[in-house]
């Protein structure tokens, strides 16, 4: 009876030490999106919930460093570094100089006339001058470098599950934007006290970095899509459902209201229609129908898109909202803050192109160099050009650090090669995340989407995938 109640005991513990084991890395990061895309849809300094998400993205980050093995660390080195270099820079501009170097660096020269006028010439001052600011920039790395870890965690068989995780935020996101636009301006379903209460932001604060969310998750019910046709077994109820996904988030990045999200939402609807196509039309005759000997096939994929368009085309028509077309359509370019602040925030990069004013320090400096006929009660928090603002705020090193991102990005995507990029295989999502990159990069031109927590952990975890994949735990 002894030794029966033994080895009955045994194998419980053993399977639940190996459930323990094969769950957690495969649910941890999961969570952590969840609780990202909550609590870090806004980037703005002040925004209530970031000390909540930033003490939870620390935990997160100590449980996957405990996690981690040798391999893990060596896949991820280089991502690492240049985190680290990034955080090291931050650090160096708030090391106070002394007066006489301080005094002669460029842009410094309204601040060291006031000083002469409150006698506090002999100030010990960094090179930041929003020191404030660059602490909270810097504590705000803890979120992608937590992303960063977990993403080192997470095998390749679990990538799909991540997948559907972002899909099924997105869609979540899109519903409570239909809850807010429906319920009014002051409707408790905005998150944010400061946002576009006009629009359908979802879980941001910002309708922008919503739209171009929307846009980069349909590149991913594509790959799904496109896995789900190569799959052996059928499961319709799968296909439907990534289908309505798809379109309804097509639809929604219509209805925002940005113009960037616009044109985001249309180049990524073309690559996922290229790639679902590309599958389907390469399907065995033995898992479904070989359309690609049909001489309808061409009017079979391409009469669904053109439809669609004209649908919302002629609901839009009819409709008195306003949405990214008619924006698109009615303002003009030159009418854009963006584009009327452009010469200040040229003088202002030139000025701070070497050492930076400090990273955060835009909203701040901007104020030292506005033209008297922008003034309005609104102010200018970012340069609206990702890009340029990196150089103005981090100097010569950030700039440094990026081309070393983009250099090993470009790198490590051209070792996977482009042999059937558009087909793919099943679980391949070298096409996807290169074009939500691309995505990311291409709007930063005009907005700022990865200043928002939640859109710079997706964005690790789809460059860790891409780049420095964890083999699956089946090889």
């Amino acid at each position: 009876m002894k030794h029966g109640i033994k080895s009955a005991k045994g194998p419980s513990r053993r399977s639940s030490a190996r459930f323990a084991d094969l769950a957690l890395p495969k649910w941890v990061p999961i969570l952590f999106l969840i609780f990202v895309f909550l609590l870090g849809g806004g980037s703005r300094s002040d925004i209530v919930s970031l000390p909540l998400l930033r003490g939870a993205a620390v935990l997160f980050a100590f449980w996957a460093a405990l996690q981690m093995q040798r391999e893990d660390w060596r896949r991820i080195r280089v991502p690492l570094a240049l985190m680290l270099a990034l955080l090291l820079w931050m650090a160096l501009q708030l090391v106070p100089l002394p007066p006489d170097l301080w005094h002669n660096m460029p842009g410094r020269g309204t601040i060291v006339a006031i000083d002469g006028l409150i006698g506090q010439s002999e100030l010990w001052r960094p090179i930041s001058l929003a020191p404030s600011q660059t602490w909270n920039a810097m504590l705000g790395m803890c979120v992608p470098l937590a992303a960063l870890l977990l993403a080192a965690q997470t095998d390749r068989d679990d990538y799909s599950s991540l997948i559907v995780a972002m899909v099924l935020i997105a869609c979540a996101s899109a519903l409570l934007g239909l809850v807010q636009i429906l319920s009014g301006p002051s409707s408790p379903a905005y998150l944010y006290r400061i946002s576009n209460n006009d629009s359908i932001v979802g879980l941001f604060s910002n309708r922008n970095h919503h739209a171009i969310f929307l846009a980069g998750t349909l590149l991913l019910i594509a790959a799904l899509f496109r896995d789900e046709l190569m799959r052996k077994r059928k499961r319709p109820l799968i296909r439907v459902g990534l289908v309505l996904a798809g379109v309804m988030l097509t639809i929604l990045t219509i209805l925002i209201g940005s113009r960037g999200g616009l044109v985001a939402g249309a180049f990524a609807a073309s690559v996922s229609y290229a790639v679902i196509t590309a599958s389907w039309l390469g399907t065995d005759a033995s898992r479904g129908p070989d359309l690609s000997r049909s001489k309808f096939a061409r009017w079979l994929f391409y009469t669904p898109p053109a439809l669609f368009a004209l649908f919302v085309g002629a609901a839009l028509m009819l409709s008195d909202r306003t949405t990214a077309f008619t924006r698109l359509m009615t303002q003009s370019a030159g009418d854009d803050l963006r584009v009327l602040a452009w010469p200040a925030v040229q003088s202002m990069i030139e000025t701070y192109w070497l050492t930076g004013s400090g990273l955060g320090s835009f909203a701040s400096v901007y104020k030292m160099f506005e033209a008297d006929s922008l003034l309005r009660d609104a102010y200018f928090n970012h340069a609206h050009n990702d890009w340029a603002e990196v150089i103005l705020t981090g100097g010569l090193p950030f700039g440094l650090i990026l081309i070393g991102t983009i250099i090993w990005i470009m790198r490590s995507s051209w070792a996977l090669g482009g042999r059937n990029l558009v087909k793919g295989y099943r679980g391949d999502l070298r096409l996807p995340i290169l074009t939500v990159i691309a995505l990311f990069a291409a709007t930063s031109l005009i907005d700022y989407p990865l200043r928002v927590p939640s859109l710079q952990a997706l964005a690790v975890f789809l460059i860790v995938f891409l780049c420095c994949p964890k083999p699956g735990r089946s090889r």
